[in-house]
This record gives structure tokens, sequence and C-alpha cells, in this order.
């Protein structure tokens, strides 16, 4: 910032030292340092704002360019699928013109086999442990919920926390 020499420190120092004496200059260089502090602080500060505001504008033109090839290739996938349905739209007019359905006959050896008994799954793990804690609850049974975890031991004579092993 400024060129200062170690002889153009010390005089000013030596002028400072004559001019608020003993007593008052350690607080007064206390004071100067902390000014120096918010000032270089606050020039950093600005320069990192300009800096996110240059990443942000980049970062507004990446996207546009990015927007626009996304439409470019939006646009040329929805060309080629509406070619490929004119195409498939007039071989199927083709192809119906030409050939007359077959009537319909259903095939009965789809069906050889038949289930003697639906599969019906029994309650997951987790059902049946969220079962299992609601009845505790129900029952006011010790250790019933889990979540709540006491600090002290709850018939202990002195309250010492608990241990937990």
């Amino acid at each position: 910032m400024l060129d200062f020499s170690i002889g153009e420190l010390g005089l000013i120092g030596a002028v400072a030292l004559v001019v608020l004496g003993p007593e008052r200059l350690p607080r007064v260089a206390r004071t100067v340092g902390a000014w120096v502090g918010k000032a270089q602080r606050y020039v950093n500060q600005v320069k990192a704002d300009i800096n996110r505001e240059i990443e942000l504008s980049e970062l507004k033109r990446l996207q546009d360019e990015a927007r626009s090839a996304a439409l470019g290739v939006e646009s040329s996938v929805r060309d080629a699928v509406g070619g490929l349905e004119s195409s498939l739209g007039a071989a199927a007019a083709s192809e119906s013109s030409a050939a007359a359905p077959a009537p319909y006959e259903p095939v009965s050896s789809w069906r050889t086999h038949a289930f003697t008994r639906r599969y019906r799954p029994g309650p997951s793990l987790d059902d049946l442990a969220d079962e299992v804690a609601r009845l505790k609850r129900r029952l006011a049974m010790p250790g019933a919920d889990a979540s709540v975890r006491h600090k002290y031991a709850m018939r202990a004579r002195v309250n010492r926390p608990r241990i937990r092993r």
C-alpha cells in the first residue's frame, strides 16, 4: 500500500512517542491497528464481492449457452420423432390395407396352471418392531420408548451419570 522504509517508520514512532507520551502511545497504536485491520477487511470484502459478481455473470452466460444447446437438441429430437411417426403411420396404413386381419381365436393353453392358494406376504420386520413398541407403550413396560434417554439413573440413591456400555 504505502512504501515506508524501516528508518521512516522509526522516525514516525519517535515523533509519536514525543507527541503522545509513553502512557497514551500503546492505546493509540492499538486503535490505529484496529482501524487498519478494519480497512483491510473492508477492501478484501469488496474484492470478494467483485469476484463473486464476475463469476456469477460467467455462470449466467454458461447457463444461457447450455439452455440454447438443450433447446437445439430438443427441436432436432422432435423433428426426428415426427419423421419416424409419419413413416410408421404410412407403413401401418399400407400394411393394414394389404392384408385383412385374422379372426380372433382365444388360446386355451395360456391358462394351464392355476394356483391353489393365493400368496399373501406377512408383515415385515419393521412392522413387527413398530407393533412391539406400541404394545410396550400401551402396557407401560420399561424400555418402551428408546428415544428417551435419561441422564441419571432412575432408582439411584445418588444421582450419578448413567454408564452406557
